[in-house]
């Protein structure tokens, strides 16, 4: 006979009840008698190797101290930061307990402040915080992005008609006021005008003072997105979707003209103006059919930057991914994959040393330099 004591340990020796058998001690008084027959199935075998390598892990959750499954579903967190650099101005979304409220904090001291007062966990996601350039302001998205029969998320099935709505605060947290209907917004550089898509093919244009009213500026083919203001405000470049392509367009806004930059049947996206407004820089990649879902994908045909002056229209390939571990492109989570900074340089992600990091390669060409060194 075999028995433990408070200790958990055998008195006596675990003795063979049968020539199939091996009496097994879990825990502190537990017995299991596995079968090492041709029956016993293989799966529970190596069951067995894990619970007598790991018994902590199959404890019971009542028996280990720490945290209840009810404060890891409610701990707060924030997310989508965002900054106004030339008002010293940051602004963040801050959920607690599924309730989600705009926080801010200003120079010099950076004191966290809340400026929204919403106090349901409705499941309405808060997204796309944009500081105006003067640090007054903040607009932000409320409400999900609809799915492909166009309804919007309603997690708890309320009987009210939910949306996606476009909304702007003050940072001193005076209520918030609805602009309406409106996606992919894009704040031109003074902070006056705010430019979006509706209706999937339109552009729009709205002021920011209380009784202005929208203004569709343009209708065109495929679905806009990507909207990028020029630095003097006057033009706004886009990503065109057409499918299993894409073009980038401009659109100059006093005389509504419309143009297409060297368009090809590619995946063009992340437009971004140079300093002086002249030129616009995008990436190019091929639409590559017949990749399965969820593995990865690190060579492709490789993808390119390209350049095209606006006067004239003159288009070249400023660097192109040579071909192997980078080929395929990976961006990074930034409202842009391209920066056109000082010195006339262009900023990218790339995937060349087998890692994700940033590159500057002139906008004249040559060989990128790393930005993010390091193994």
């Amino acid at each position: 006979m075999t028995f433990c004591r408070p200790s958990g340990r055998l008195v006596s020796p675990p003795k063979w009840t049968d020539s199939r058998r091996i009496p097994v001690l879990l825990s502190k008084c537990l017995l299991l008698e596995v079968f090492l027959s041709s029956s016993a199935p293989r799966w529970g075998r190596g069951l067995l190797i894990l619970i007598l390598l790991f018994p902590a892990a199959f404890r019971p959750m009542a028996a280990q101290e720490g945290f209840s499954i009810e404060e890891v579903l409610s701990a707060p967190f924030p997310e989508g930061l965002v900054s106004a650099p030339g008002a010293g101005v940051i602004a963040w979304v801050y959920n607690d307990e599924g309730i989600r409220n705009i926080w801010t904090a200003e120079s010099p001291e950076f004191v966290p402040r809340q400026v929204t007062s919403y106090t349901d966990d409705d499941g309405q996601t808060l997204t796309g915080l944009t500081i105006t350039p003067d640090g007054s302001h903040i607009l932000f998205l409320l409400g999900g992005s609809p799915n492909s029969w166009g309804e919007f998320p309603n997690p708890l099935s309320g009987v009210e008609e939910v949306e996606q709505a476009l909304w702007i605060v003050s940072v001193g947290g005076d209520d918030p006021r609805k602009l309406g209907e409106a996606a992919g917004a894009a704040l031109s550089p003074d902070g006056s005008i705010l430019a979006f898509t509706r209706n999937g093919n339109s552009l729009w244009t709205l002021g920011l003072e209380e009784d202005a009213e929208a203004q569709k500026v343009a209708t065109t083919r495929g679905g806009p997105g990507s909207l990028t203001w020029s630095p003097d405000g006057g033009r706004l470049a886009f990503v065109s979707g057409r499918g299993d392509h894409s073009f980038i367009g401009v659109l100059e806004l006093a005389g509504k003209r419309l143009e297409y930059l060297d368009p090809g049947l590619y995946l063009d996206q992340s437009p971004v103006w140079s300093p002086d407004g002249s030129s616009i820089a995008f990436l190019r990649a091929h639409n590559i059919r017949g990749a399965l879902p969820f593995t990865p994908v690190r060579e492709s045909l490789p993808w390119s930057i390209r350049i095209v002056e606006l006067v004239g229209g003159e288009a070249r390939s400023v660097w192109t991914a040579p071909e192997g571990p980078g080929s395929a492109f990976h961006g990074v989570s930034a409202d842009s994959q391209l920066l056109w900074g000082a010195g006339d340089r262009i900023v990218f992600p790339w995937e060349g040393d087998g890692w994700l990091g940033l590159y500057s390669v002139s906008a004249r060409g040559g060989e990128p330099t790393p930005l993010t060194p390091g193994s």
